[in-house]
């Protein structure tokens, strides 16, 4: 699933590091990812909620997962919980993830802890990798993976990029997904062994400081550092 992971992120990369220089309102597959990623800064703010539904030989979870963006103070919020059956044994977990700007958190909401570090430490620079693909079209990108482009699509009201990508599972078979995209973002991805969709999409909204601040009765402690 390497391909699918690295097409996602380079997308969401290109998205959220671009500046702001598209005001095109219909999401078109032949625009070039910098115009896509203009349309997804021009929202200052977004809240979106999902819901993903894995069922795999001896392996079925149910995860909910909300996403706070609030892009014009440079803040992230996502907090998921997870239902998880695997041979007969049963599982559940709440973790809650913040960038305030300054500091970036990851909380075990069951045990009450977690781990600090300065933002941006521990991220491996994603865009260092495609700098030079925010001048592709997204179709150049989607057909450069191994994709294709389907068709436009209405979800959750909004005019979505329909994309479609075959690749190798786990266990040697091909795996075709289909994903949902709305600048930029992905609203839906589906295949034979998951479905991951939005359930709630809400553009430029108030979202309250508090969602960008540690809980009370959370123990923090601070990131080790990584040997050089």
């Amino acid at each position: 699933m390497k391909k699918l992971r690295f097409l996602t992120l380079a997308i969401l990369a290109v998205t959220m590091f671009a500046s702001c220089n598209s005001s095109s309102t219909t999401t078109n597959a032949d625009d070039k990812m910098k115009d896509i990623a203009g349309d997804m800064a021009s929202m200052k703010s977004y809240i979106i909620e999902y819901k993903t539904v894995m069922d795999m030989p001896q392996m079925k979870s149910t995860t909910t997962m909300t996403q706070w963006i609030d892009s014009s103070k440079d803040k992230f919020a996502m907090e998921s919980a997870s239902e998880t059956e695997m041979m007969g044994t049963k599982q559940n977990s709440k973790s809650l993830m913040i960038d305030d700007g300054e500091w970036s958190y990851m909380i075990d909401l069951d045990a009450k802890t977690g781990y600090k570090s300065k933002s941006g430490e521990a991220d491996d620079s994603p865009t260092d990798m495609i700098k030079s693909d925010d001048e592709v079209t997204f179709r150049q990108m989607i057909e450069k993976e191994g994709g294709k482009i389907l068709a436009n699509e209405t979800f959750l009201g909004k005019d979505c990029i329909v994309v479609e990508i075959s690749e190798k599972s786990d266990d040697g078979k091909m795996l075709a997904t289909k994903m949902w995209y709305y600048k930029g973002i992905p609203l839906k991805m589906s295949n034979k062994a998951y479905t991951m969709e939005a359930t709630k999409f809400e553009e430029n909204v108030s979202i309250p400081a508090s969602k960008f601040e540690v809980p009370t009765g959370i123990t923090m402690s601070e990131m080790p550092a990584m040997p050089q």
